[in-house]
């Protein structure tokens, strides 16, 4: 799995942390999938959120895009594997700790 916003060292948005909770539940009912490889394009891991996201898509009511992220990754079972190269800034950094081995 790659986090793929060059130009922006990764940073996720909203769409992003939907999309990564999307592939971590699927991933974890696929008996076909036995480990997860993470890693970030170009030059950076990931630099944490998308900042300017914020102020364009402030969040509704229910559970916010980053939370479904985090319980993805909590009831994730299978080992997952992180390749950091760069930086891993605020949220690059709070998902490694979900990580098997970085």
């Amino acid at each position: 799995m790659q986090l793929n916003r060059r130009t922006k060292r990764n940073a996720m948005t909203s769409a992003m942390y939907v999309a990564l909770a999307r592939v971590f539940n699927e991933v974890a009912h696929d008996e076909n999938m036995q480990v997860v490889l993470w890693h970030g394009a170009g030059d950076s891991f990931g630099a944490g959120n998308n900042i300017g996201g914020y102020f364009k898509n402030p969040r509704g009511p229910g559970e916010s895009p980053r939370a479904g992220l985090m319980n993805a990754l909590f009831n994730f079972d299978k080992p997952l594997v992180a390749a950091v190269h760069g930086a891993a800034i605020g949220a690059g950094t709070t998902v490694l700790m979900h990580c098997d081995f970085i």
